[in-house]
């Protein structure tokens, strides 16, 4: 690591310090040697938390690079059981049983009308503790789990912002430049650099590859209360979903301290019909939503109402020699089924296998370090599939359930996120009977133009203008993988 300066070198500080300013005293490329990682990780949450601390306890020198201050905002409350094991193979299961979070025990839908269907309680395909799992209070629940992975040995640096990924001429990435704000930069290199940024997709900007996905055109609002109501017995801290007309629905998830989360998802035509002010849409929709109100009747909202005009995109390829992308850097595709957490932790524990693997062979490529991606991507085409069906009017789980009373279980297992390395076959042909099935993921999107990706690794510049690429016509369909 090196600033970029006449007169300041940034020395690397033990794990868990802030780093330090010095006056050089020795080159700048001896320097820049001694500070080589591994693995340099751009974000902090929850999947560039895991990844870190897995690769750590496997002896490989950590950075994680975040650009926020800790503890800080973020939404994204509701875990699924599927993550229980990721949590007991980090170490990490005493600190959430010994939480002030809610235990979520099973899903809940309520129709427009009010009439609820039977939970789906996740003890009906698992057995025990595993059950469970947690509605979390995000800023709480993320400062937990990078000080988890402080504890192991990764470094951590906050408040840094990373500028962009440095590639050398074979377009293999090398480090990460961040920009200070007294003027001049600070580079750190590493063997593998992992963009864990979330929504801010740092590479996925950089290289052109973030593109909305027009198929999943969803908006979202939402809010906080104070002393709404729950239900009794393992029941109160169920997720509960309010159908709305028009194919929307809210969010109701409890959280610590006598809170609870409520959101609107819904096509942006009717979040923000006849108004663009967030609030005045969420306030309206809570107002006509009876079965919510009836929850809230005794509540006070706190806070401001916060929203998203889009929440779906992706990335059209999520890997490359020296670099993979993970979590919500990689795509998002909707907050239905709560699985995006899953899919952070969960891409983050898979990843972290391969560049394990790679780092050991001496061979960061992208066949190497995206040896995860087709069990992953597999697991995300079931979610969407089930995404899709949420969607499709004529759809309804519980009547699915009454029709294929033998696919409960898998529904369930979906519900509960385990997607991955399964064969899903036999439920997704029975989901085939009810809805039909979209098109490819991706496939209405452009595909990558390599030449202007190579272009964009040397002058670190967005090679389609806008962070978003506009979609066109079924050409040649989604790359998610380098090759």
């Amino acid at each position: 690591m090196a600033v970029r300066s006449s007169s300041v070198v940034l020395l690397p500080g033990r794990p868990g310090q802030p780093a330090k300013f010095n006056h050089p005293v020795q080159p700048m490329k001896t320097l820049l040697a001694a500070a080589q990682y591994d693995v340099v990780c751009i974000g902090g949450g929850p999947a560039g938390a895991t990844l870190a601390t897995v690769l750590a306890r496997q002896g490989h020198r950590c950075l994680v690079l975040e650009q926020s201050r800790f503890p800080r905002y973020h939404i994204g409350e509701s875990l699924i059981p599927h993550t229980f094991g990721i949590f007991e193979r980090l170490g990490f299961l005493s600190q959430l049983r010994a939480s002030a979070f809610p235990v979520k025990h099973s899903v809940r839908f309520v129709a427009a009308s009010g009439r609820e269907a039977t939970p789906f309680y996740f003890s009906e395909t698992i057995a025990g503790d595993r059950a469970r799992t947690w509605q979390v209070e995000r800023s709480q629940f993320d400062q937990m789990l990078l000080d988890h992975a402080r504890t192991h040995g990764v470094e951590v640096r906050e408040h840094l912002r990373v500028d962009r990924v440095r590639f050398d001429a074979e377009g293999r990435a090398t480090g990460v430049r961040i920009a200070l704000p007294g003027g001049g930069d600070v580079e750190f290199s590493a063997q593998v650099i992992v963009d864990a940024s979330g929504r801010a997709c740092t590479l996925g900007r950089q290289l052109g590859l973030k593109c909305a996905l027009p198929e999943l055109r969803k908006a979202s609002v939402w809010s906080y209360y104070r002393g709404g109501k729950r239900l009794p017995g393992i029941d109160a801290g169920e997720t509960t979903m309010f159908m709305v007309p028009g194919g929307g629905w809210f969010w109701y998830i409890p959280l610590p301290d006598d809170v609870v989360s409520v959101g609107l998802v819904a096509d942006p035509e009717y979040v923000f019909a006849g108004t663009d002010d967030m609030e005045v849409a969420f306030l309206r929709e809570v107002a006509r939503c009876a079965p919510l109100m009836e929850r809230l009747v005794s509540a006070q909202r706190f806070g401001p109402v916060r929203g998203s005009r889009h929440l779906a995109y992706l990335n059209r390829r999520t890997c490359g020699d020296g670099w993979v992308m993970i979590g919500d850097a990689r795509a998002f595709l909707d907050p239905i089924y709560s699985s995006g957490l899953y899919l952070a932790l969960g891409s983050a524990e898979l990843a972290a296998g391969c560049i394990h693997e790679a780092l050991e062979a001496g061979d960061v490529s992208a066949a190497r370090l995206g040896a995860f991606e087709p069990s992953l991507v597999a697991g995300v085409g079931v979610i969407r599939r089930l995404i899709h069906a949420f969607y499709d009017p004529n759809f309804s789980f519980p009547k699915f359930a009454e029709r294929f009373p033998e696919q409960r279980a898998s529904l369930i297992d979906c519900l509960i996120g385990d997607v991955v390395n399964r064969d899903l076959s036999a439920f997704t042909s029975a989901l085939e009977q009810m809805t039909p099935p979209p098109a490819p993921l991706g496939s209405n999107l452009p595909p990558v133009d390599d030449a202007a990706l190579r272009q964009a690794m040397q002058d670190g510049m967005a090679a389609g203008g806008d962070d978003l690429c506009v979609s066109g016509g079924a050409a040649g369909g989604l790359r998610l993988t380098a090759g």
